[in-house]
């Protein structure tokens, strides 16, 4: 088979089907083996990976660009610019007089014009020929030619404008995955049916209507009390502390008696008396006004100095802050690493690599502040993000590597290490989410437990967020994001100083914080002392092994990620219906975490679980059997 081809309206010539396939293998082999060889031509020769060296040149190459092209269109051999091309070479013909050509010479000029940006320069060529046909003779020269060049320096912006825009556009569309694409379709096809199809917005209202009706009678007394509208007078002092404590205790007995996967973390009625009477005593304080409570302000910085001192690896520049809670360490922590890493290299589609199995506080940062998460799979029997999967994830677009120690659903440490060194080699952050894991890992290896590498003394760590309202034991409203180096604490700042009541500046996203709960954090950590949160450590580790082995022999269930190397069992089943089991131990008064993707339950070890750990693998035996 051939192909004919007419060359310059001549004789044609055949091209044989061997040399298409040639042709196809030559183009193929230009597109791909770049991608395959420069890797290790780069690792070779001691250079950083391709997406680090783009983004590390593409500064200067933007101000070479720039350069040039100034250059080029108002400069020729060392000369001033003069216009060569029709519509804008002066008067365009050689007719007598010169003034403005030829109608023919006319003609051909806007024949030229073929489009938007061609039109603007015609537009501005004529509105220049009007205002130099008013001008004297004398005066034609000295204003053509700066006029000209301008007129090309504008057509030539414009029209770098609209390729960005068209690039920018096609770039977005080539960066989103197929899931990506089916999730944003459907929501819009949801959107659009709910607001403009009656009947699916009926069937929405009712079904939404039912939802509630069935969440108010799981989680809501039918005999409750319901105030809508302030009272006309004051209640009695006692007989709204006891309204309050009757609430209280009947609400306390199910995790008292540990039937609860996390969520109190303590519990202990001494050390809740403390935080108590410590509360009682700043419950007016705010650390926003350091010159009416300086003493505040010093309980947050030794609670993050604190903090530090267990995961700093012998870094003493590490630095932090205290927040709300882990999700707003997260949040700041993002922030931090989008105007530290994105800004300064210059990336206007930041991307954040995580696996999925990372904590939804995560998504809502990136919801707000537009940023696209690049979700990777964990490997499916570890849970744990794959270093490999990782390298190949990062681009010049990555701001940050999100990793967990542990995650949330199942309990699993990522290869910290080895993440350090991809984010190292990209020039890219690395957060640890140690949420819960930050004030039991660094006990659990002294203490001899097999804890893989994870906190700063990884090199490529940037962050880390520590929540001490979790098994730092403090009251709930508490958490510390650490950092490298200072640049990166003030990356999270917010300052303004154009506002009329003066310079406003915030180290966290809220204003005012009650100073009461950062002395708590404070008293929570003192109290205790290194001996304290060892032994308490060690009764959650010991009590979380004796579960999973127990875990692990009950017939039709199997752990997930495998043994736990911090506090949290997570199980699943290939035999049976795992939420079953889950729905059986509510019953039974358990209140347990039931996940997905893929389909398994778990229960987060704390010292209220530690007393009841033979009550829970009993009934979890009889459970399964029954499943089963």
């Amino acid at each position: 088979m051939t192909i004919e081809t007419s060359v310059d309206g001549g004789a044609g010539y055949l091209l044989p089907s061997s040399s298409g396939t040639a042709l196809l293998a030559t183009v193929t082999a230009c597109a791909f083996l770049p991608s395959l060889l420069t890797p290790p031509l780069l690792h070779a020769v001691g250079l950083p990976p391709l997406p680090t060296l783009a983004r590390r040149l593409r500064p200067w190459a933007h101000v070479s660009v720039v350069t040039g092209w100034i250059v080029l269109r108002l400069w020729r051999g060392g000369e001033a610019f003069e216009p060569t091309f029709g519509l804008l070479a002066g008067d365009g013909g050689s007719g007598d007089g010169g003034g403005g050509g030829s109608g023919s010479d006319r003609r051909e000029e806007e024949s030229i014009v073929v489009g938007l940006l061609d039109l603007f320069v015609l537009l501005v060529r004529r509105a220049s020929d009007l205002a130099l046909a008013l001008s004297s003779a004398s005066e034609l020269d000295a204003v053509r030619i700066p006029t000209s060049a301008a007129v090309v320096l504008l057509n030539d912006l414009l029209g770098l404008l609209l390729l960005r825009a068209s690039l920018s556009a096609l770039a977005s569309l080539l960066r989103l995955s197929p899931a990506e694409v089916r999730s944003a379709f459907v929501h819009r096809a949801f959107v659009f049916a709910s607001e403009n199809i009656g009947t699916v917005r009926k069937e929405l209202a009712k079904e939404e209507d039912k939802m509630i009706r069935q969440i108010e009678n799981e989680t809501k007394d039918p005999a409750r009390k319901i105030t809508r509208r302030l009272p006309p007078r004051g209640t009695d002092r006692t007989a709204l502390i006891e309204d309050m404590r009757s609430r209280a205790r009947k609400e306390d007995e199910k995790w008292r008696d540990g039937l609860v996967s996390g969520t109190v973390y303590s519990g202990e009625d001494e050390h809740t008396e403390l935080l108590n009477e410590v509360y009682a005593a700043y419950s007016w304080s705010n650390p926003l006004h350091t010159d009416v409570w300086p003493s505040v302000n010093q309980f947050e910085a030794e609670v993050v100095s604190m903090t530090a001192s267990l995961l700093n690896g012998g870094d003493a520049s590490v630095v932090g802050a205290m927040t709300s809670g882990g999700t707003e360490s997260i949040v700041l922590a993002v922030r931090s690493a989008l105007r530290y890493f994105g800004h300064r290299l210059s990336v206007s589609h930041p991307e954040i690599v995580c696996s999925t199995t990372a904590h939804a506080g995560l998504d809502k940062a990136c919801d707000m502040m537009g940023i696209r998460m690049v979700r990777l799979k964990p490997d499916p029997v570890t849970f744990a993000l794959r270093p490999g999967d990782v390298e190949r994830a990062v681009t010049r677009n990555t701001v940050l590597v999100y990793s967990s120690a542990p995650n949330f659903p199942q309990g699993v440490i990522d290869p910290i290490g080895e993440l350090a060194d991809i984010a190292r080699r990209h020039g890219v952050g690395l957060h640890v989410d140690a949420c819960l894991g930050g004030f039991v890992l660094p006990f659990a290896r002294k203490l001899g437990y097999d804890v893989p590498d994870f906190d700063f003394g990884c090199k490529g760590v940037t962050s880390m967020s520590v929540d001490t309202h979790k098994y730092g034991y403090a009251t709930k409203g508490t958490s510390v994001v650490l950092y490298r180096h200072k640049a990166l604490r003030q990356a999270q700042y917010f300052a303004y100083p154009h506002w009329t009541g003066g310079l406003y500046a915030t180290p966290t996203i809220a204003g005012s914080r009650a100073g009461g709960l950062l002395a708590c954090a404070w008293a929570s950590m003192i109290s205790l002392g290194e001996e304290g949160y060892l032994s308490r450590v060690k009764s959650i580790m010991d009590a979380t092994r004796r579960i999973a082995l127990a875990v692990a022999d009950i017939p039709g269930l199997k752990l997930m990620g495998g043994p736990p190397k911090a506090m949290i069992v997570c199980f699943g089943s290939d035999a049976f219906d795992i939420y079953r089991v889950g729905d059986r131990m509510s019953k039974l008064g358990w209140s347990l975490n039931a996940l997905q993707r893929p389909a398994c339950v778990h229960l987060c070890v704390t010292l209220q679980t530690v007393t009841h750990a033979d009550k829970f693998i009993g009934q979890l035996e009889k459970v399964a059997a029954e499943v089963r």
